[in-house]
Formats: C-alpha cells, structure tokens, sequence
C-alpha cells in the first residue's frame, strides 16, 4: 500500500502546523447573521413519516433552516438505562452507507446512558426531499456538494448564508437543539438541563468545529468535542500548492475555483472560501477537545488538520491529541490497531459518568503512538459496571465465546467480510483486552464458533471481491498455496505478517492498488 503524501514534512512538522488566523473581511458580519437565522427556529425532531428514497433508513426528521428537512436516526440507551448526555454526530464527504449501518458504531456509547442523533445535513441521502441528491454531482460543472450556492463575490452576509457548508454547519446546530428538547420532554433523565456533545470526522468533524465555535456563549454551549482529521482548515496554505487540494472536497473546490477568474490566495473567492476555514473558528471553541491527527493524509492534508487542533481555544490541559500513521488512506496494520484504540479512547470520553480529565488520564501515554492499552484499560467496559478500571478477573473460554458472538452481532458484516474494516476494527476495540487475544487469535475463534454453529446468521456479504483476470486469480491461489500449504488453510492468513507480504507482492505483480479487505476477500472466495 504506497503511503499518503507528507507535503514534504515530517511527522514532527506536520503535527506542529499552524495556520494564518486572521478571519475573512466579511468573517463577523456573516456569522453574527447565521446565529440570528437559527435564533428563528424552534426544529422539533419527529418520525420520518416520508421515506427518504436515497436513504429510506432515517427513522427520524426535523426542519433546519430554508424549511429543508434533515434526516437522522436516534440511537437511544437500552431501555431503562437513564439518559445522562446526548451527542450529534455527522458524516464524512463521500457518504457510503445507510445511517441505519453507522449507528450499530454508536451502541456501546448509548449503553453508558448517552443518546445519539446521527445526522444527514441537507443535499445527502436521507435529507434529499427538499434539496435533491448534491452529492450525487461529480466533479466538473457544478464541482459537488461544496460548490453549491457559493459566491465569489459578496455584498452582503445574506449572500455567504446561500453556501451549502454554513447552512450545513446550521443544520447540526439544530439538530442539537432538536435533540436537547426532544430528551427534555420525553427521555427519562436527571434533573436539569442534558449535556450535548458534538462529534464529527472529516467532513463532519469541519462542521462540528463551525457550529461549536459559533453558537453562543462562545465554544461552550457543547459539553465535549469530539473530532476526526478536522478538514476545511488553512485554505492559505492549502491553496498554494494544488496537491494539496487534490481529493475530497478540496478537489471539488479546486474544480470550482478554477473556472472563476479571481482564485489568487488573497483574491475575493478565497476570502469567500476563508469565511468557513475551520482553524479560524477553532480559536473560539474552549470546551475540552479530543482529536485525531495523522501523521499523512492526503484528503484532508495532515498540517491543516493539525492546524485546527493547534488552534483550540480550549486550555492546554482539556484538548488531547490521538495520533494514528494514516488519515483517509486505507490503514496499516500499525494503523488499524491504533484506530481501534482510538474508538475506545473516544468512548471513554465521551461517557458522561466521568469528567474529561479523569477519563483521559489512563489514555496519556498512547496518544502519540503506543498500541497496547495500560493494564486498568484492558478490561471492557459495560453498561453494567459504569466504571473504567474494572476488576473482574478475566473471562473464563465461554465467558471470552460470549463476548465474542455478541461482539459479531454488533459488527453486523460476515465472517468472510469482516476483516480489515471500521467494523473489524470497533469489533477488536470492544473485545481485544477483555478477551487478552490477538487479532489472528480472535479470527481463529471466530471461525471455530462459525463451525460450531454458534455464530448468528448475517445474510450476504456487504461488500463483495473486486474483479480480476483469471491468470491474476491463479497466481493469487498459488502465493497463498505457498504461504499456508493448501487453499483450504487460507483463513490461517489474515492479521499475520505473511498476508502482509502476500499482499504487497501481489499488488507489486499485478499493478494493482487494492486495499488489505480486498485481497482478503478474493483470497476468501478462492475455490469456493
């Protein structure tokens, strides 16, 4: 797998990027009309009565501003569970799955007692009734989501308010305020008022910094902010270079500033552009922050992500900095472990038992690269014990087969398509220390269960092999033939050092370019 592009900085370097904070010369004036566009609504979050048909999954509805109705589900703590917090979470640019697939992510949280509202902002499949599909468009004429209702030039705030990322950024603003009054008047809760929490990842994690910073009093309306790889960050310097508007939304933006004449770094589009740079309005959010940084990323460029969390207005001592080798690249083994720590690590935080200091404290000494918990974290956390240092001694053979049938259930993909995933990699998070197996440890269990017959049924694959010549499938039977013995020995392979090299040499051969999940299913169908 080539690694992403480093801009030519080291991981030191990137990590202590900082950006121009000077705002845009209409920054003030445009925002201060944002926050009274929202001051005018009161959303109320109701079943989706209408299908959605680009994403029939959200189960609930509200109206944002311009009377465009968001999609969203609700994942609400197990029955009888007091509700303690609630948290709105987005989507990343290039959405791929239903909401109802993202929310099986969020279980573990809701079983500490927090509520979750999955989001869909306008123009994605499930908030297309009113707006039609924006991120259906491809890249040319229109150049995307991004692109629409952007002006290059203008008079007044009205003008920057048309843009599909400020009214984006309105739309979690108020699915916020939608959830707190839902909780309010229906969850059984403490007494007084339910904190919210922001989280977000890329995309997403660029809005959730936008309205945390601009909804009043400054930065701490939301109890925590949670973030992944921030984007919309340093435009100055993103601008500069066009590698470094290459993919994403950048690339979508790069399109449409290049078919308007005025693009210069201090020209009017790009000062259009600044007025949602994300390292701006970060220096006005002071709630306590956890956030993923990688090392690369081409995507979103890893120095302007960096530049976000660097401008926190956050204190020192309540922002905490979780570093993983790649961003949006599909990652290493080094990387998938370090994201699986991370899903953990943001549990923890998020979990309102515990105040964010305290819940952070174990997790110091891995933020920057370590990839075995300490000994107090090893332990699950259920909803049960509501403690993080567990001390029940492991679990006996059934007790760990328990843990990990339920464990597949949540993961919600089959055996064979489980490997080198998101899934796969919240499925370790949730068993790895409980259970004290390693990866290929925990897939060997999982397939001796499978025999047994006391795995649950997941119907069809959700992903299936990429297509490849039959003299590429051959030699792909004959390299793993080579390294296990016999085909029928192939599950012995995955989260070893050995498919590791099977896979790079077969992409070495072959000219190909595909991730360790794709090897990993067409090696899986072989002589099926």
């Amino acid at each position: 797998m080539p690694e992403p592009d480093d801009f030519g900085l080291s991981p030191v370097a990137t990590l202590a990027h900082v950006s121009e904070l000077t705002p845009a010369p209409m920054h003030q004036p445009v925002w201060n009309r944002w926050r009274e566009a929202l001051a005018s609504h009161h959303p109320q979050l109701v079943p989706a009565e209408t299908a959605d048909p680009a994403d029939p999954t959200a189960t609930h509805r509200f109206e944002s501003v311009g009377s465009v109705r968001i999609g969203c589900v609700l994942e609400l703590p197990p029955k009888g569970t007091l509700v303690r917090a609630a948290l709105v979470t987005t989507h990343g640019y290039g959405v791929t799955r239903p909401l109802a697939e993202e929310a099986r992510r969020w279980r573990a949280l809701a079983a500490r007692g927090v509520a979750v509202l999955l989001v869909r902002v306008r123009g994605y499949p499930g908030s297309t009734l009113d707006t039609g599909n924006w991120a259906a468009s491809k890249q040319g004429t229109d150049a995307g989501w991004i692109a629409h209702g952007f002006r290059a030039q203008i008079q007044k705030p009205e003008d920057a308010l048309q843009w599909s990322l400020p009214l984006a950024a309105a739309d979690v603003a108020l699915a916020a305020r939608a959830l707190r009054d839902w909780l309010g008047s229906r969850a059984r809760q403490p007494s007084g008022p339910i904190p919210v929490s922001l989280h977000g990842e890329s995309f997403g994690a660029g809005l959730a910094v936008i309205c945390a910073a601009q909804t009043p009093p400054e930065g701490a309306a939301y109890a925590r902010l949670a973030l992944a790889v921030p984007t919309f960050g340093d435009w100055s310097w993103r601008l500069a270079d066009p590698r470094r508007m290459a993919f994403g939304a950048g690339a979508h933006l790069h399109a449409l500033l290049r078919s308007i004449a005025n693009t210069e770094p201090g020209g009017e589009a790009a000062q259009v552009l600044r007025l949602c740079d994300t390292a701006v309005h970060a220096t006005r959010i002071r709630c306590p922050v956890l956030c993923r940084l990688a090392e690369r990323d081409e995507v979103v460029p890893a120095p302007s992500a960096a530049a976000v969390f660097n401008a926190l207005g956050s204190d020192p001592g309540m922002k905490w900095r979780f570093v993983v080798p790649e961003g949006h690249a599909e990652p290493s083994i080094r990387g998938a472990r370090r994201l699986a720590l991370f899903e953990r690590c943001l549990v923890d935080f998020l979990d309102p038992s515990r105040p964010p200091a305290e819940a952070m404290e174990p997790w110091e000494g891995l933020m920057s690269g370590g990839e075995r918990p300490p000994r107090e974290l090893e332990a699950p956390i259920t909803g049960e014990q509501g403690a993080l240092f567990a001390t029940s001694p492991p679990p006996t053979r059934d007790g760990t087969d328990a843990l990990l049938v339920a464990a597949y259930a949540r993961a919600g993909r089959t055996l064979d398509d489980l490997p080198y995933t998101s899934e796969w990699a919240a499925f370790y998070a949730e068993i790895g220390g409980a259970s004290g197996l390693r990866e290929r440890e925990a897939f060997h269990r999982l397939h001796n269960l499978r025999k047994a017959g006391k795995l649950p049924r997941m119907g069809r694959a959700t992903s299936s092999p990429p297509q490849i010549e039959g003299a590429e499938e051959q030699q792909l039977a004959s390299m793993v033939t080579a390294a296990v013995g016999t085909l029928g020995q192939r599950d012995q392979l995955p989260f070893t050092p050995e498919f590791d090299r099977l896979a790079l040499e077969f992409n070495r051969s072959t000219g190909r370019d595909l991730p360790p999940h794709d090897v990993w299913r067409l090696i899986a169908k072989l002589a099926k």
